[in-house]
């Protein structure tokens, strides 16, 4: 297929299309019109219509630009008026086989602590005997501010190990049962920067786990099985689809999204990024070797599969995940100055800003990028001076800090000088408006989650919903990143810092080509352009202009990846 630009005879120029430059026009397979369509790309941001042969797009333009291409043999949609974007890129997941959605128990969004134990009852029953229960994502910022406790748990369900991640999945609540069988204790001792949260009376674990104390039970919960796991990601897959996505930068479960690929329909583009290493620098030598060598077996496995011929890129691996701090909900991420509610403590470094460094530098030697999750400003500075340190090292997509959470405005600037991409989660703003300034008091509010800060500095912003720890949705995402309000309630349900609130267009930019951008795959997908391939979406009706509050109700009607429908709204 090659595009030649013709004259149109609407304002947009338009590219059609054709079996070679000398040959006949081809008839497109399918054409989309009457679509308040948003391309994303600067050359025809706004069309009614467009077309598809091969699974890309070969034609934007005008309604009567578009129809007079088709033929008899020509699938015609109509949009109605509905906007029509490109296929949704989720920049930061964890999206995998063992999702609380398909095993285990969802807590996200819950309010109340009887209806967490109500759900957690109704989960024991699902499960098979012998089979713990995990999952969670439970949030008690949302009620009283208190840690549930392992005698919660007893009351509901005492036979059975249980463990539950909080929804920022830095730390976990456990039942008594999970402590005894891990043999965990006061005394148990455990990683850097982790906690056995204790009860101040009794001095024995009241359940709640800390960072990398979670690894005293957690590493010893049994991995389901592989066709149950398998089974979960394949679901998990119709799931985001359901929401529009067609991308993910995906951080976890690598086999099984080459399982799909190999033997699967896969209908996610995967850019993989390797996470849950052992971030010792004495052996991070040995553990790098391990990651490329995974990294060379996965890609060359995915060209073998033939299918990216047909559909456009599948699966690649080719970035390094590494953590620095924790997160402010458990006072774990690392400020420059004391926690307002928390005085003389500024958090606890998962990895020494030295160390950060030295694996930073090895990392990018060998040509591969980082990701670092930074959620305080001191932990974000300590990052920017890792990758500022390693800047001469060749990377072949940006080097990127995901969160962000709270950034010193001497920072914001160094995004763009350093081409750091900052990969932020609009729902951590509006989840944790109701504890963020308690953390950090009103003085510092407004370097919380500054994301038109970054656009103005001419950073590479990039959103994503870091699920399971935020609703997988990218329009709940847009809708957050939009008004910045709280969905309960909290800043008495006004935007909360509204300067710092983002345009429609640039939220979709960023959960679009600006993911693409830091891809290998930025001239084949991310916008609705002649030559990329078909994925794209349609609403429920047509995004507000003005925008207001009748955006939070639009939902995805239809997912297309590579010309094919793989969603349909009930």
């Amino acid at each position: 297929m090659t595009f030649v630009k013709l004259v149109a005879s609407s304002a947009v120029a338009m590219y059609i299309g054709v079996a070679s430059v000398a040959g006949a026009l081809a008839a497109p397979d399918i054409i989309v019109v009457n679509g308040d369509v948003r391309t994303v790309d600067p050359d025809a941001p706004r069309v009614q219509a467009f077309a598809i042969e091969n699974r890309r797009f070969t034609a934007v333009g005008s309604n009567a630009d578009i129809r007079a291409l088709a033929d008899a043999d020509t699938q015609i949609i109509d949009a109605a008026g509905r906007t029509v974007t490109p296929g949704l890129i989720d920049s930061h997941s964890h999206m995998d086989g063992n999702a609380p959605v398909v095993a285990g128990v969802d807590l996200a969004y819950v309010v109340d602590k009887a209806e967490w134990l109500r759900l957690i009852k109704e989960a024991d029953e699902r499960l098979d005997e012998g089979e713990w229960l995990t999952g969670g994502y439970w949030d008690h910022t949302l009620s009283d501010g208190e840690y549930p406790t392992r005698e919660m748990l007893d009351s509901v369900v005492s036979d059975r190990p249980i463990f539950l991640s909080h929804i920022d999945g830095h730390y976990g609540w456990v039942n008594s049962l999970a402590l005894e069988m891990n043999g965990v204790t006061a005394e148990t001792p455990v990683p850097a920067g982790g906690e056995i949260v204790l009860d101040p009376e009794s001095g024995e674990p009241t359940g709640i786990l800390l960072e990398g104390a979670m690894r005293v039970v957690r590493d010893h919960i049994p991995a389901r099985s592989d066709a149950k796991r398998r089974e979960g990601l394949a679901q998990m897959q119709q799931y985001a689809n359901s929401f529009g996505i067609t991308g993910l930068h995906q951080m976890r479960g690598l086999d099984d999204y080459l399982h799909i690929v190999e033997n699967g329909d896969p209908s996610i583009r995967v850019w993989y990024g390797h996470f849950g290493l052992d971030m010792d620098p004495a052996t991070w030598d040995q553990t790098l070797d391990t990651v490329l060598d995974v990294t060379e077996d996965t890609n060359q496995r995915v060209t073998d599969s033939k299918k990216e011929v047909e559909v456009g890129p599948l699966l690649q691996a080719g970035f390094v995940k590494l953590i620095n701090d924790g997160v402010l909900s458990a006072h774990t991420a690392v400020l420059m100055e004391d926690y307002h509610d928390r005085p003389n403590w500024r958090g606890e470094y998962i990895t020494e800003p030295g160390d950060l460094a030295e694996l930073v530098r090895r990392t990018t030697e060998k040509g591969m990028p980082v990701a670092i999750h930074s959620i305080g400003d001191a932990a974000v500075s300590a990052a920017l001076d890792a990758i500022e340190a390693s800047r001469d090292n060749a990377v072949p997509v940006p080097n990127r800090i995901e969160h962000i959470e709270i950034l010193h405005p001497d920072d914001v600037p160094r995004f763009k000088e350093l081409g750091v991409v900052a990969s932020m989660q609009p729902n951590h703003c509006t989840n944790a408006i109701g504890y963020v300034p308690t953390r950090v008091g009103e003085a510092r509010e407004n370097r919380a989650y500054v994301w038109q800060s970054m656009l103005d500095g001419g950073a590479h912003l990039v959103f994503g919903a870091d699920y399971p720890t935020s609703p997988l949705s990218p329009l709940t995402q847009i809708s957050d990143a939009v008004f910045r309000e709280s969905p309960f309630g909290f800043n008495d349900g006004k935007s909360w810092h509204p300067e710092e609130s983002v345009k429609f267009d640039d939220a979709l930019y960023a959960y679009t080509q600006a993911g693409a951008d830091i891809t290998p795959w930025k001239d084949e997908i991310g916008s609705i352009t002649i030559g990329k391939w078909a994925d794209f979406v349609v609403f429920s009706g047509t995004v507000p202009e003005p925008m207001n509050e009748s955006f939070k109700s639009l939902v995805v009607d239809h997912t297309y990846f590579a010309g094919r429908e793989v969603y349909a709204r009930p």
